[in-house]
């Protein structure tokens, strides 16, 4: 029997006049409406709404962490299998045999990354190897060994007492023999598992999302002729349904998840601005307390506010203009501050860290990626606050970032997109959480730093390195070069998903006449929903938003990898004839 012909025509219908020409109203003003009732919703209450985020997040924390875990284990697979498989891996994105990419490899890489997580790198590539460090799965397991060493031993661990420091008096003393195989906090021994869980959640974990959802998006735009929207990569599963309600209801679900997904990345990109802007000029107004410093509310406004403006300004200059070239500047800024780690830093240590990292992150993914701990337990804990966390940030990310590597990667093969996307973010990724956060630790196990990097705030601690590195005066001129590079970085992923939101309204239209004047209006209603959940809890809140935002997002990329797999093995039957 004959296999049907692939749907290459998909009719989203879009207004034809006024405001919304060239637009979906329904999807446009949806959207808009959701985002406008969160906005009044926590400013009606913000104490109580600031708790209800908090409690809805634990919430997923407690049921979803199972699923979170196994959802990112299933895109990674799939991503993997349509890169490697050999007929799917040739398959061009692009209608045309010798079309050629756009953009060049490198303002396409710089687009990826930028784009991507840069923000994020700049923060976790000093603080997360330092925060894993002091503790981490191995290290709880070995405190559950020691506590059930004392235990047998009939020793009795003294209220509020540390157990590692508590363990080591006991030996000492000859009180308890000497446990083989623990991992201590804040040791040699803990340096595998500091930077093993560090490229666990910054590798191929978060790229394999990005990517899987980019390819779907690029394959059924580009080889298909479909629009370039959610919608279109789930006509294998759906057809001409998606034209109506349900294709409009993916559409809604892929602009929130956008909206909320960048809302935590700018949120954790503005605070460590406002440090740097501390670090660099002083101003106590600037941080709660000048001896662990942390960003005000005020502070946080008042750089969103600065960033959100050169954003939308960027965003009305389109792809080819304001984002390609922010993306080109902060990348070049990005390997002059690596090349200062490179030849200034702890440049041994990091290297001989970024090896038997990477090692043990290979040795281990297998089953670091379907491992689920009980959330009651401290292991669930440490794994819901860090992994979780991770998995839904990416989730939420993955409409915006994938949209986004679809829009810039035509023309180039699946393999080539996968490959070059997935492999080549993460070693950078590796490369500065080594050389970066190694630096850091190396000052604090040397006994330089004297604890002050271990105690400072996440988004501080990058610039605590650079002041025990360098005197005041050549400090403050490279925290001014990360205070720039944070400030692109977040133009740069602010202006890419107002393009992103405005393209998934115009039922995958990347210009349209209307379009400056959607995005002003997105700017002003992204702006609004970061400094809303601010005023509701800072961060937490913003974190708290962001998961909620990636639940139902996360099945429909579970959708969409199963459509892409649908796809491509038809394509392969067609091929092959009756």
């Amino acid at each position: 029997m004959a296999i049907r012909p692939p749907l290459k025509e998909l009719n989203i219908k879009t207004h034809d006049k006024g405001f919304y020409k060239g637009f979906n109203r329904f999807v446009t003003v949806t959207s808009k409406i959701l985002v406008i009732l969160v906005v009044v919703w926590i400013l009606s209450d913000i104490e109580r709404s600031g708790a209800m985020l908090n409690a809805m997040k634990n919430w997923s924390y407690t049921n979803l962490n199972g699923y979170y875990t196994y959802s990112i284990a299933f895109y990674i697979l799939v991503c993997l299998t349509v890169i490697l498989w050999p007929s799917f891996g040739r398959i061009k994105l692009g209608s045309d045999p010798n079309g050629k990419p756009e953009f060049s490899n490198f303002s396409w890489f710089s687009m990826i990354f930028g784009a991507g997580i840069g923000i994020g790198v700049l923060t976790y590539s000093a603080a997360e190897p330092l925060w894993h460090l002091a503790n981490n799965p191995d290290l709880i397991m070995s405190k559950e060994v020691i506590l059930s060493s004392l235990s047998t031993n009939g020793i009795a661990l003294p209220a509020g007492a540390d157990v590692f420091a508590f363990y080591q008096d006991q030996v000492a003393a000859s009180a308890l023999a000497p446990i083989d195989g623990l991992v201590l906090p804040r040791s040699e021994e803990a340096l595998d598992t500091a930077f093993r869980y560090s490229f666990f959640h910054w590798g191929i974990s978060a790229w394999s999302t990005y990517c899987l959802v980019g390819i779907c998006l690029a394959f059924f735009a580009y080889a298909r002729g479909l629009p370039l929207t959610m919608r279109s990569a789930l006509t294998p599963l759906f057809g001409k349904h998606l034209e109506g309600p349900l294709g409009h209801v993916i559409d809604i679900s892929a602009v929130i998840a956008t909206i909320f997904g960048i809302s935590q990345t700018i949120g954790i990109g503005l605070s460590s601005f406002a440090s740097g802007m501390y670090s660099i000029t002083g101003i106590t107004w600037l941080v709660t307390d000048t001896a662990n410093p942390e960003p005000t509310t005020g502070a946080l406004l008042l750089s969103l506010f600065f960033v959100m403006c050169l954003s939308t300004a960027s965003a009305l200059s389109g792809v080819g203009r304001g984002v390609k070239w922010l993306s080109n500047i902060n990348m070049v800024l990005s390997f002059l501050l690596l090349a200062f780690f490179l030849i200034f830093g702890a440049s041994m240590f990091a290297l001989e860290m970024l090896g038997k990292g990477i090692l043990s992150y290979v040795v281990h993914l297998p089953a670091m990626v379907f491992t689920v701990w009980d959330p009651s337990t401290e292991l669930g804990n440490w794994q819901t606050s860090w992994s979780i966390f991770y998995w839904a940030w990416w989730i939420a990310f993955a409409p915006f970032v994938g949209m986004f590597l679809a829009r810039i990667s035509k023309n180039r093969t699946i393999r080539e997109f996968g490959l070059i996307g997935i492999v080549a973010p993460s070693l950078t990724l590796f490369v500065w959480f080594s050389f970066i956060g190694g630096t850091g630790i190396d000052l604090e196990l040397s006994g330089i730093a004297g604890g002050k990097i271990f105690d400072s705030g996440l988004t501080a601690q990058l610039f605590e390195i650079i002041g025990f590195m360098l005197n005041p005066a050549m400090a403050g001129i490279l925290s001014t070069m990360v205070v720039v590079l944070l400030l692109t970085y977040l133009v740069t992923s602010a202006d890419s998903a107002l393009l992103v939101v405005n393209t998934l309204n115009a039922a995958g239209k990347v210009e349209v006449e209307n379009g400056a004047k959607h995005i002003i209006v997105w700017g002003i209603a992204l702006t609004s929903v970061i400094a809303a959940l601010i005023l509701a809890g800072g961060l937490d809140a913003i974190t708290s938003a962001m998961i909620v935002a990636a639940i139902p997002f996360s099945f429909i990329i579970i959708l969409m990898a199963i459509s892409l797999l649908k796809a491509l093995i038809l394509d392969i039957a067609r091929a092959k004839g009756p």
